[in-house]
C-alpha cells in the first residue's frame, strides 16, 4: 500500500510535468499568434531588420519590446500610429508579439546581420 507521502509526491510530479507540457503549448500558441499579429506591424516595420526610418523591432528582447509598447499604451511616447496600435493590444497579444519578434533575426543584406541591442545597452544609450 502506498503511503500518504508517496501519493503526494506522485501527484506533485504529475502536476509539474503537466504544467511544463502546458507551457510548451502556450509558447507555441503565443508564437503563432505573434506571427499572425506581426502582419500588421510589417506594414511599417521591416521584418528583415532593416531601418527605413522606422525603428527595427526584429530581434528585440521580449522585456524591452513589452516595456516599449507599454510606453505607447500609457502615452509616455506619443507617436499617433503606435499609440493607436499599442492601445488596441491586450497583454497576451503584446507577449505574443514580443516572443515572435524576439525569435527573429533580420538581415539588411546577406553580409550585414542586424544585432538587436540588449535592454541594458538601449537604456545606456538613452542617457
Amino acid at each position: 500500500m502506498m503511503s500518504w507521502l508517496q501519493a503526494t509526491v506522485i501527484v506533485v510530479i504529475t502536476v509539474i510535468v503537466a504544467a511544463a507540457a502546458g507551457d510548451a503549448r502556450t509558447t507555441g500558441s503565443l508564437m503563432a499568434l505573434g506571427r499572425h499579429l506581426a502582419q500588421e506591424c510589417a506594414s511599417c516595420h521591416r521584418l528583415d531588420g532593416g531601418d527605413n526610418g522606422i525603428p527595427p523591432i526584429v530581434g528585440l528582447e521580449a522585456d524591452y519590446f513589452i516595456e516599449t509598447i507599454g510606453f505607447y499604451k500609457s502615452g509616455e511616447r506619443d507617436n499617433p500610429a503606435m499609440v493607436s496600435v499599442a492601445q488596441s493590444l491586450d497583454d497576451e497579444q503584446i507577449k505574443a508579439l514580443s516572443l515572435y519578434f524576439g525569435s527573429l533575426s533580420g538581415q539588411q543584406s546577406a553580409e550585414a546581420p542586424v544585432a538587436a541591442p540588449s535592454v541594458a545597452a538601449r537604456k545606456e544609450r538613452k542617457r
